[in-house]
């Protein structure tokens, strides 16, 4: 899966029916990836509606089932998140997807089924691309994003991650062409500083909440570096995603945290920032917190593994993959 050598990314639909929406982004999104060596083979529900998503939970979940089984797929990438992959959870076949493993990639909502599968397996997931949101954007971006996500899927030792230069925050509309984008100087920002190792875990925090508690949903160790994000939520959202991870102890395990860009938040009047929210429910803290990176809906997104283990550097600002 080294790129220069053909693989094959399957296309799965777990939730909203982009295809269908922007075709023209998704054949944009595919023309990148053939143009870079790659074969993208379409998932059964590839341009199809069914009202706010693609198909039932069986019929997603027999599509991701059916790729996964599929000797010429290397890959499998979500193409856009949604609202209700959780749905589909039931009739995944973890027990294939243990024997016979295969990188599993998206964001957002995607989530759900990239912790499901490690909670189920033990066999890492990535929280990354997704098909069209991250390949149908414009160059630089979507060469970065390409670029680190088979940095992580083929590191050896170890793999630094280095922040782009720039970034964007904005949302787009996929069903008109895309011509510019920003160019936002990017920082990253240390809430606490301190260093530490412990596995990764996390998600989309409106995703990690709706599947917490649930035999899907993660079982933390003591020394668990989480990471977080969101986009397009209020404070008030904000608040309820994080009490629910708060009474079910979440934070009272974690070794570091790390919380990646929040696009659009709106405070709802209360003249609380995204991290005040944060503080509120975990206290001033006393472990390592990196803020700002690069696993987001902004471009470039950055994909960072769940189930592997991690040197976060606060101080440094620096987040270090291990084997």
């Amino acid at each position: 899966m080294t790129k220069g050598i053909k693989s094959t990314i399957g296309i799965f639909s777990p939730s909203y029916n982009i295809i269908y929406d922007s075709p023209e982004s998704a054949k944009r999104a595919e023309d990148f990836l053939r143009d870079n060596g790659f074969d993208v083979k379409h998932g059964k529900l590839w341009g199809r509606k069914n009202a706010f998503r693609t198909g039932t939970p069986r019929e997603r979940a027999d599509e991701f089932n059916s790729l996964l089984h599929d000797p010429d797929v290397d890959i499998l990438m979500a193409s856009v998140g949604g609202i209700v992959t959780n749905g589909m959870l039931p009739y995944i076949d973890y027990e294939y997807y243990k024997a016979h493993p295969k990188p599993v990639v998206g964001m957002s909502d995607v989530t759900a089924l990239l912790l499901a599968l490690y909670e189920k397996t033990g066999v890492p997931t990535y929280y990354g691309t997704n098909f069209v949101t991250s390949y149908a954007r414009l160059s630089p971006y979507r060469d970065i994003a390409l670029k680190c996500l088979f940095d992580v899927l083929n590191f050896k030792d170890s793999y630094q991650y280095m922040p782009p230069e720039y970034y964007s925050d904005e949302v787009i509309d996929w069903t008109n062409p895309l011509t510019e984008e920003k160019q936002i100087p990017n920082k990253l920002v240390t809430l606490h500083g301190g260093k530490v190792r412990g596995r990764l875990t996390g998600g989309n925090l409106w995703g990690i909440s709706n599947i917490w508690g649930t035999p899907y949903s993660p079982t933390l160790r003591e020394g668990d570096i989480l990471f977080i994000e969101d986009t397009e939520t209020g404070a008030d959202l904000v608040e309820c995603h994080l009490g629910q991870l708060k009474i079910s102890g979440v934070f009272e395990k974690l070794g570091g945290l790390i919380i990646g860009k929040c696009r659009d938040y709106y405070d709802c009047e209360t003249e609380m920032t995204y991290y005040d929210f944060i503080y509120d429910y975990i206290g001033r803290p006393d472990i390592p917190v990196l803020a700002e990176c690069d696993i987001s809906h902004c471009a470039p997104m950055l994909t960072i593994p769940i189930g592997l283990t991690a040197e976060l550097d606060a101080d440094a600002r620096s987040i270090r993959l291990l084997r």
